[in-house]
C-alpha cells in the first residue's frame, strides 16, 4: 500500500478491478524470481502508475475467487507492505490491468474498499501512519530532508 503525503494529506490509491465495481489496493501475482517486495513495486507501478519505496510489511490476506481463464476456484495469499510514494502519476496506470485508479484520503479509504481483508490492511496502515507521524517521518515538509530519511531508512 503506497502513501502519498501531499500537504498534511496521506493519500492512497485505490483500483477498479476490470469488469466489475470492486475497489481495492493495488496487487497482483509474484513473476518468476520475483520477492513480494518487488512484486508489491512492480504491481503498484502497473496497476496504479506510481512508484514507491517499501518500509515495512502491513499484514497478509488470503481468500479465494472464481477465475474464468483457469476454469476454477483460485486460492490467492497477498503479502502487503507500506510504501512512500516516489514517483509517477495514476494517469499512467495500465489500462489492461485496471479500469480505473484514483487517490483518496487514508481516512477515507476503508469506506471505499470493497472486501473486508483489505479494508484491515488500511486500518493497519492508519495505525503506522499515525505512529511515523508522532516520530516525525512523514511530517517533514522539506524535500531534502525528506530524501536523507529515506535514505536512512532504506
Amino acid at each position: 500500500m503506497l502513501l502519498v503525503p501531499v500537504g498534511d494529506h496521506i493519500l492512497v490509491p485505490l483500483i477498479t478491478v476490470p469488469g466489475s465495481e470492486v475497489v481495492g489496493l493495488p496487487k497482483g501475482r509474484l513473476e518468476p524470481g520475483e520477492g513480494p517486495t518487488q512484486a508489491a513495486v512492480r504491481e503498484m507501478r502497473e496497476e496504479a502508475g506510481l512508484t514507491g519505496m517499501v518500509l515495512e510489511p502491513l499484514g497478509t490476506i488470503s481468500y479465494h475467487f472464481w477465475a474464468r481463464a483457469e476454469q476454477g476456484r483460485v486460492n490467492k495469499s497477498v503479502d502487503f507492505f507500506l510504501m512512500l510514494y516516489r514517483a509517477g502519476s495514476p494517469a499512467r496506470y495500465r489500462p489492461d490491468e485496471v479500469d480505473h485508479v484514483r487517490l483518496v484520503p487514508l481516512a477515507e479509504a476503508e469506506a471505499l474498499i470493497t472486501h473486508a481483508g483489505e479494508k484491515a490492511i488500511i486500518r493497519a496502515a492508519g495505525r503506522r501512519v499515525r505512529d511515523l507521524s508522532r516520530n516525525g517521518f512523514l511530517a517533514v515538509r522539506d524535500a531534502g530532508a525528506r530524501e536523507r530519511l529515506i535514505a536512512a531508512v532504506a
